[in-house]
């Protein structure tokens, strides 16, 4: 219900920055979208086959998203103004 969690933009968790060190940086970045608002299609959510299984079905039916045998890159599908990729 309202109020349980706390959202923040995805460009916060590293700002956009290079990573400088030799140690990765993993995330998790869950997008939450209203019904009506069909992003699903700029954002590209893939999920392996075998992960797919795995995740109960009761679960499944609110995944906008492609099944795959293995993850593909995503490109980015929209600009996101002040953004640094890596590069000052």
């Amino acid at each position: 219900k309202r109020g349980d969690i706390s959202v923040r933009s995805a460009l916060t968790i590293h700002r956009g920055t290079a990573n400088q060190s030799q140690k990765s940086r993993p995330a998790l970045v869950l997008g939450v979208d209203a019904p009506d608002a069909r992003n699903a299609e700029r954002h590209d959510l893939q999920f392996t086959r075998s992960y797919y299984e795995t995740i109960p079905v009761e679960h499944r039916k609110h995944f906008a998203c492609r099944i795959v045998e293995e993850l593909e890159p995503i490109v980015q599908a929209h600009t996101i103004e002040g953004l640094v990729m890596g590069e000052v």
